[in-house]
Parts: structure tokens; C-alpha cells; sequence
């Protein structure tokens, strides 16, 4: 498992398919507001998403994703005096209106505080061409035809080509000049960031990654922290606490045990860099585990 696979599959994203019809006549649609990276997926007719002072038309096939929640509005017909989300839809187990516009809308969501950070390196807003020979395009083609099942094994499908699809626009739309993803493909620093990931709880050292990386141990040091925006021990911290952070909500186990994986004697001290890194205590995010639906 390659470094960036390992940070991914710690995130944990899922994505949520809430809404799979056809809008007709008058309406308009706003999902922001949840906190979390929304989509819509055209799947008949045509929609035009208004984002700030920006308006673009999608057309069958065609998708866009806001990476931030973006406040946005999508509609049938540019029309100001339509209220958001006051619109009732229908399933496409009804005849298809001819003004109708076939929407899937879903988000994806996560159980980790460190994926906002990875979202702020992707742009806006990403609008996927069904014409495209990306994989995304693909992919969306897919969804596309699952739309138009009405049953609930396509609705679990629907979330998968999603979740899917994710990773993909990851890949493909991720800003590569500096940060976490940069790091991941730079030929020298990726090195190291495999060696990070690789090292549990080992105790790893300035000397030591810059020797992976082939680099001095100034000029490592200070290469990593142009790209990353962290210094090295700083990003083994946060990459540590990022595991640990799974292992108490997944696995419920012990602070002390969290401390002795990721290196740490004490649990004091364990303790203190968690909440540095993650907001809270490991106490409060063991306590998810038993808020999560068995």
C-alpha cells in the first residue's frame, strides 16, 4: 500500500446519494450547508448552476462537485424569483416530463478532522464533462444508467461509483505545486513520506530522511517545508495522530496503547499532541465508537 493509498483509506470518505428524481417547471436547488463536498449529476435534460458570479450550463451526463460546500444554486432556467429548495421532485418510476431536469445529488462524508484540510487544496468547484474520456467521465456515464433504476441495490451501486469517483477527481484535480499531494509525487520528498508512512511507531529523525531522500539534512529540511507547509517532524505528528485518531474510533483501544503505536512513552504527552493535531481529546474521539450505530 503506497503512502497516498494509506492516507485516503485512513479518511475514511463515503459518499451519500440523497436525491435521485426529475425537478419539472419552475425550481431551484442550493445542497450547501452541511459542512460537506456536495455533487449533482445531470441525468436528463439540462441544468445551469450559478456559483458566485459565475454561471455555466451541464447537460446530460455532466457533473459538479464542490470540494467546499460552496454556496450555489442550480435550476432549470436562469430565474432569480425561483425560492431554493422549495421544488418537490419526482422518481423516474413517473413518466419523464419534457421539461424535466434528472438530478442524483449526494455528498460524501467522512469521520476524520483532518479532511477539511485535504479538501482545501482542491479548487471551488469541479465540473465533469459527460463527453470527456477522463475516468471521471466514465464514471459518471455509469451513474448515469444506474440512475434510471428504481430499485434499492441500485441506490447502494449509485454510492459506490461515487465513492469512486472521488478518488479519481482527487487524483485528477488535486493541486500538485505545494502541499500534502505535492509531496506525494515530488521525486525526492516522496521518499521520505513513504519512509514516514512506513515507520509506525518508530522513531525517525531529520538525519534519516533526508539519507531517504539523497538530500542534506538542511536542504531536506528545508525543500519539505516549502512543499508541505509543515516541517517533517510536524507532518510525522499529524500523519501519526491521523492513525491513532482510527484506531480509537474504529477500535475503541486504550489511550495508553494509542501511545505506545505511535511512538510515545507517555500517555501524557500522547495526549497533548492529539489534541494539538485533531481538536480533541482521545478520550472524546473513543467515545464516536459507541456513538455509532452497531
Amino acid at each position: 500500500m503506497t503512502a497516498l493509498t494509506q492516507l485516503l483509506a485512513t479518511l475514511k470518505v463515503q459518499a451519500n446519494v440523497f436525491h435521485n428524481g426529475q425537478y419539472c417547471g419552475a425550481w431551484a436547488v442550493d445542497t450547501s450547508g452541511s459542512g460537506r463536498m456536495t455533487f449533482h449529476l445531470v441525468t436528463y435534460g439540462v441544468c445551469h448552476v450559478e456559483v458566485g458570479n459565475e454561471t455555466f450550463r451541464l447537460e446530460e451526463g455532466d457533473a459538479v462537485y464542490f470540494p467546499s460546500d460552496s454556496k450555489h444554486r442550480a435550476t432549470g432556467k436562469p430565474d432569480e424569483t425561483v425560492p431554493v429548495n422549495q421544488s418537490q421532485s419526482l422518481p423516474f418510476t413517473e413518466p419523464i416530463q419534457s421539461d424535466a431536469t434528472g438530478l442524483v445529488c449526494g455528498d460524501f462524508g467522512h469521520e476524520h478532522p483532518l479532511f477539511e484540510k485535504l479538501l482545501r487544496q482542491l479548487p471551488e468547484y469541479i465540473v465533469v464533462r459527460r463527453d470527456g474520456d477522463s475516468a471521471s467521465a466514465k464514471l459518471a456515464a455509469l451513474m448515469l444508467q444506474e440512475s434510471r433504476q428504481s430499485d434499492m441495490s441500485s441506490n447502494l451501486l449509485l454510492n459506490r461509483l461515487a465513492d469512486c469517483l472521488f478518488y479519481i477527481l482527487l487524483r485528477d484535480h488535486v493541486d500538485t505545486e505545494s502541499g500534502v499531494f505535492a509531496a506525494f509525487s515530488h521525486p525526492k520528498i516522496s521518499k521520505s513520506m513513504e519512509r514516514i508512512h512506513q515507520s509506525g511507531g518508530e522513531k525517525l529523525t531529520l538525519e534519516s530522511l533526508a539519507s531517504v531522500a539523497g538530500m542534506s539534512r538542511s536542504a531536506f529540511a528545508s525543500l519539505f517545508k516549502d512543499i508541505v507547509h509543515q516541517s517533517p517532524m510536524e507532518y510525522i505528528t499529524q500523519w501519526r495522530m491521523t492513525q491513532a485518531y482510527r484506531w480509537l474510533v474504529d477500535d475503541g483501544i486504550s489511550t495508553y496503547e494509542a501511545a505506545l503505536r505511535t511512538g510515545y512513552e507517555s500517555e501524557a504527552s500522547f495526549s497533548k499532541a492529539f489534541k494539538r493535531v485533531m481538536s480533541i481529546g482521545p478520550g472524546e474521539a473513543r467515545k464516536t465508537l459507541a456513538l455509532t450505530p452497531s
